[in-house]
């Protein structure tokens, strides 16, 4: 594997993200305002949702770029954070800054989706009690 030319990927892909970055916060600054009916305002906070997450994985892969470049000069460049093994190398031409090898990747993942799944349960098990059910308790803890 020649580290010169995974570093080169690593800076090429680091000056996209910065550019990008760049050209968003110029547009954001020339978005313009004025009143729109409710439609366009939906439309409108979508976007800028959909601008934002973009913004932020963009964010978090300049994070990992800056890592792998930190860990090609201190020698561990391709070495599995997790369980310290070797990442393979097609997987790190492909996605030079990752920094799991494919199993623990895949570990991630699938403790990720557990971990989404109960936080989305946790949300829809806390429904408010209806009217006739909160007048219920009053009443209950009245005649205590």
């Amino acid at each position: 594997m020649d580290l010169e030319t995974i570093r080169e990927k690593l800076l090429e892909k680091r000056n996209q993200i910065l550019k990008s970055l760049e050209e968003s916060a110029k547009s954001d600054i020339n978005e313009k305002t004025g009143v729109g009916d409710d439609a366009d305002t939906v439309t409108d906070e979508l976007s800028r949702e959909t601008h934002y997450r973009l913004t932020q994985a963009d964010r978090e892969t300049l994070y990992l770029i800056d890592l792998a470049l930190r860990k090609i000069d201190s020698g561990i460049y391709g070495i599995c954070e997790e369980c310290g093994a070797v990442i393979g190398e097609k997987r790190l031409e492909a996605i030079p800054w990752v920094r799991l090898c494919i199993d623990c990747s895949q570990n991630e993942e699938i403790v990720r989706q557990f971990q989404q799944r109960n936080e989305e349960e946790m949300i829809y098990n806390i429904i408010p009690p209806t009217l006739g059910e909160e007048e219920e308790s009053s009443k209950n803890l009245q005649a205590d």
